[in-house]
């Protein structure tokens, strides 16, 4: 009996769970009937939908290998104004192409024209066994750098003493050690010596003095030509030299008028001092002394701070930045954006 009632009750569970199931599938079949929304592409849509697929499936071969062509010369577009990007960068310690066209760019910049060439200004060069071999100024300079030279050689006949002088001597001191100072040494011996007989009028005493002011110009003229050679910057050594070039930079780039002092401490006089130092520490560096790790160290800062003081500028006055940047020889390509010196250059063995 207890048997007969359990077989019953699981029955009527059965029949429920049935009924359950059906009226689960009747919801189901209606929703199927409502028709689904249409997805249209769009171009916000962040995957391709399959209407785009579709359009994509119906080209024809034609289309197909006229879009792939497409494809392949916008690439190579791509590459070659990536190649002719690269191939126009300028050396980043020059500052120009390596090039005739940044050739150009430093021989016509006012730098060069200020700049003194140690080797030139000495006649001689060393060479690598230690011999001293004569050497002529370049030939067809800067119409700047011919002006210049032409300027030195003139001041020298008219007024005396050396092309050019060291120590940083100016063209009044040379008026004065070349031009007033023989004379009125001169002058002053011969005027002490026959003070006493001119005074009373002799007429002998006249005439010897005379003679002893042409002795005393004689003399006075074999020591001015003893201090030309003193004061002759071929004499001085390369640091004299480089004191002689930064002091020229000073003057020309910090040149605020004739009643102002020189500022020495403008982004325009520093940036033209670090590139000549900069160009002086490479031509060392390449001339017989690649492993000279010290100097390339002190080359790369140099190059690092010259960058960030254009970058300074470029950001405080963008036209200050355009005009500095041909005076000196530089690209603004050089010394905007990240600035990487190459380490030292490695030599083929044969």
């Amino acid at each position: 009996m207890c048997a007969l009632r359990g077989g019953m009750r699981l029955s009527g569970q059965f029949e429920q769970g049935l009924s359950s199931l059906r009226s689960l599938s009747d919801a189901l079949a209606s929703t199927s009937r409502i028709p689904a929304r249409q997805v249209t592409p769009s171009a916000s849509s962040p995957f391709h939908t399959s209407s785009t697929c579709h359009v994509i499936a119906q080209r024809t071969p034609r289309q197909r290998k006229a879009a792939k062509l497409k494809k392949q010369r916008n690439r190579d577009t791509q590459e070659l104004k990536r190649r002719l990007f690269e191939a126009s960068k300028p050396d980043p310690i020059l500052g120009h192409q390596l090039n005739a066209k940044g050739e150009s760019l430093w021989k016509e910049c006012e730098l060069a024209g200020l700049l003194l060439d140690r080797d030139v200004v000495w006649g001689v060069k060393e060479d690598r066994r230690g011999n001293l071999v004569s050497i002529s100024e370049k030939e067809d300079p800067p119409e700047s750098v011919k002006a210049a030279r032409e300027e030195e050689r003139l001041q020298a006949e008219r007024e005396g003493g050396p092309v050019r002088l060291n120590f940083g001597l100016t063209l009044s001191d040379r008026k004065t050690l070349f031009g007033h100072l023989p004379t009125i040494v001169a002058e002053d011996n011969v005027l002490n010596a026959h003070a006493l007989q001119l005074s009373r009028g002799d007429s002998g005493a006249l005439k010897a003095a005379e003679e002893d002011l042409e002795r005393m110009e004689e003399a006075e003229k074999v020591k001015s030509d003893t201090l030309s050679r003193i004061l002759d910057l071929r004499n001085a050594s390369a640091r004299g030299i480089q004191v002689e070039n930064i002091r020229r930079i000073i003057d020309h780039f910090g040149n605020r008028g004739p009643r102002l002092p020189k500022d020495t401490g403008s982004v325009e006089v520093q940036a033209a001092v670090l590139t000549y130092r900069i160009r002086s520490i490479l031509f060392h560096l390449n001339d017989g002394h690649r492993k000279d790790h010290s100097n390339r160290r002190s080359m790369s800062n140099l190059v690092q701070q010259r960058a960030k003081l254009l970058k300074y500028l470029f950001k405080k006055d963008q036209n200050r930045f355009e005009a500095i940047l041909p005076r000196v020889g530089l690209e603004a390509r050089a010394v905007l954006g990240e600035v990487i010196v190459p380490g030292m250059p490695k030599v083929r063995r044969a």
